[in-house]
């Protein structure tokens, strides 16, 4: 009996050989992505959640603008003099013309201010000032939309206008709350003579800002 050729089996057997070697390499070259995928994602993971830098602080800005001008006369009780004494306020104003520069108030278009409260005044300035004040706002038709409640709030105003007291103060409650008014007005009453005579009320117009910071 012969032997057979060990040629062709040697042939065989060698292409078994490297088709089973180029299998397990191609495993090892597929495997390798994810394995890679993997310790990137254990990296994520360990390296915790993304942060983003922190946004600025925003400006104040208006929200809204409106003119202001007395509805009736601050009047002061005693009259003002030339020395500063404690006095009570009360007056109103109307708000006309308002509008929104961020358009984030649009509606608000009117209002009117009535406060009453209690100050340090004299011709000359004001300070000091305590109460609470109530405006009622409008839209275009005049409906009513809300009201705000307003403190007076002089801190860092050198003024020289005891009308200012309507003008500067902080929102507390209802309508744009936590916003702050400031605003400008030039005196419509003869106040020259305030010194010499007293003065138990003023008028005036000007303008008024509601500032916010958020």
């Amino acid at each position: 009996m012969g032997i057979p050729p060990v040629g062709p089996r040697l042939t065989v057997l060698t292409r078994a050989l490297g088709l089973g070697a180029a299998a397990v390499l191609s495993l090892a070259v597929a495997a390798a992505p994810s394995a890679a995928q993997g310790a990137s994602a254990d990296a994520v993971r360990a390296a915790g959640p993304a942060t983003h830098p922190a946004q600025p602080a925003r400006a104040p800005h208006p929200v809204l603008t409106c003119k202001a001008g007395t509805a009736a006369p601050i009047t002061f009780t005693p009259q003002l003099g030339q020395q500063a004494a404690s006095v009570t306020v009360s007056g109103a104003l109307s708000l006309t013309g308002c509008t929104s520069p961020d358009n984030s108030r649009p509606r608000l278009r009117s209002g009117k201010l009535t406060f009453t409260g209690s100050a340090l005044a004299s011709c000359t300035g004001i300070k000091s000032a305590t109460g609470s004040g109530k405006i009622v706002w409008k839209d275009a038709q005049g409906v009513v939309l809300g009201t705000s409640t307003v403190v007076p709030n002089l801190a860092g105003i050198d003024s020289y206008n005891p009308g200012d007291v309507l003008l500067f103060g902080e929102i507390t409650d209802g309508v744009m709350k936590g916003v702050r008014t400031a605003g400008n007005a030039t005196p419509t009453t003869d106040i020259s003579q305030c010194s010499a005579k007293g003065l138990s009320g003023i008028e005036g117009s000007g303008t008024v800002s509601f500032i916010t910071t958020s």
